[in-house]
């Protein structure tokens, strides 16, 4: 049974960017993600660009600004090394017809931070806007199919390069499978016209780069979770051609499927069973094999009957595919609604002899993006101040370390 529908990856309403500028250059940072999303030789040998979400830089208010910069260097102090890439995102809450004037604005701060304008920009581009009086989603998803919205996406594009930015990746229509605001739907139409609206953004977002003399990457980005009527890999995929990275969002969070009736999980460490979430996710090894396995109950791996997704299963869809990989999105310790450990340490570990071990076998690893703020959770750990030392240390241990 689920004790959950959908939630594995949660997701900021809006937001952007993080990075330090501090220990290594972000030039040399900047050519490591160049020669991942170009020539892959450096992702191979388990280094990536790293990239961050921590506050938004913020060229209207000196204050805001200030704690955007102290929390870069504090980020790049505990990763070892400063963040090459800064998490923005085009607010949904305005009218699609808005959205160029929405994305200048944060250009323009970015571009004005002595810190955000060295990073490079991965923008959250929605498909669809949540605004008052605006269409229903899949009325969007077929005027961006049909061009109806290419001023809009081209504003988007302009904003950015207007401001300075030469090099940008978009993540268009992220965690289309999880349940929220940015979801493709549960019928058929819907995400079949997702994907033909996924194709046309791809398209002129490309046209618009090269007009601009500009370099600009588009990333597929489903989330890890539990169970979604969206069966990503199977019916949203628009295709190679559509589609220059493929990437994952994951959380540390836990929503494990019940074995029985109520709450009830598998002990995955000493057997029998849990009957709480808090005994169940105190173990650390219950925590890993949720992470490997999200929709695991004691008698199957996969209790969704094909309807989850994790990490290693779009880890492998990018390589059949022969596509770059990034993790756009990823954050552990957020203990507010009982399903993490404040301070988890086993999580930056976990994932970081995943991406190691997905690297050697030759997935071409291009970014990962860390959450490192309390913006829509207790996602924050650079600071001693902010009560994780033990997953402070790994993050820098077991992920910072892979991109030096």
């Amino acid at each position: 049974m689920r004790t959950t529908d959908f939630l594995f990856s949660r997701r900021p309403s809006r937001g952007n960017q993080k990075r330090p500028a501090t220990a290594r250059s972000s030039g040399l940072a900047a050519a490591a993600l160049a020669g991942c999303l170009l020539t892959g030789a450096q992702a191979r040998a388990a280094t990536f660009a790293l990239g961050a979400f921590l506050t938004n830089p913020n060229g209207s208010d000196a204050s805001a600004e200030a704690t955007f910069e102290a929390n870069a260097a504090s980020f790049a102090h505990a990763m070892g090394t400063p963040a090459a890439l800064i998490d923005a995102y085009v607010d949904k809450g305005q009218p699609v017809s808005s959205w160029a004037s929405n994305a200048s604005w944060q250009a323009w701060s970015n571009s004005v931070s002595p810190v955000a304008k060295k990073m490079i920009p991965v923008v959250g581009l929605p498909m669809a806007s949540i605004a008052g009086g605006s269409p229903t989603p899949d009325q969007q998803f077929q005027a961006f199919a049909s061009g109806q919205y290419d001023y809009a996406v081209k504003g988007v594009l302009q904003s950015w390069t207007g401001a300075g930015f030469k090099k940008l990746i978009f993540r268009v229509g992220w965690e289309m499978n999880i349940g929220g605001v940015t979801y493709a739907g549960d019928d058929q139409q819907s995400q079949a016209d997702w994907v033909r609206a996924f194709r046309r953004i791809y398209t002129v977002l490309h046209q618009a780069a090269d007009a601009a003399g500009v370099s600009v990457q588009v990333v597929w980005n489903p989330g890890v979770t539990n169970y979604s009527n969206v069966l990503s890999t199977q019916n949203m995929y628009p295709g190679n051609a559509s589609v220059d990275i493929i990437g994952a969002d994951i959380y540390g969070g836990m929503y494990p499927f019940s074995d029985g009736s109520g709450t009830q999980y598998h002990d995955w460490v000493g057997g029998g069973e849990d009957y709480s979430l808090g005994t169940f996710i105190a173990k650390a090894g219950n925590r890993a094999h949720y992470w490997e396995y999200p929709a695991a109950t004691e008698w199957s791996l996969d209790g969704s009957n094909g309807h989850s997704q994790s990490l290693a299963s779009l880890m492998a869809f990018a390589k059949a595919h022969g596509k770059p990989f990034a993790v756009p999105e990823v954050g552990a310790g957020s203990s507010d609604a009982g399903n993490d450990i404040s301070d988890d340490g086993t999580f930056p570990r976990w994932l970081g002899t995943k991406l190691k071990a997905a690297a050697k076998n030759g997935l071409n690893i291009a970014f990962v993006c860390v959450w490192s703020t309390n913006d829509d959770g207790n996602y924050q750990f650079s600071y001693t101040s902010n009560g994780k030392p033990w997953e402070r240390k790994a993050w820098g241990n077991w992920v910072g370390a892979l991109a030096k």
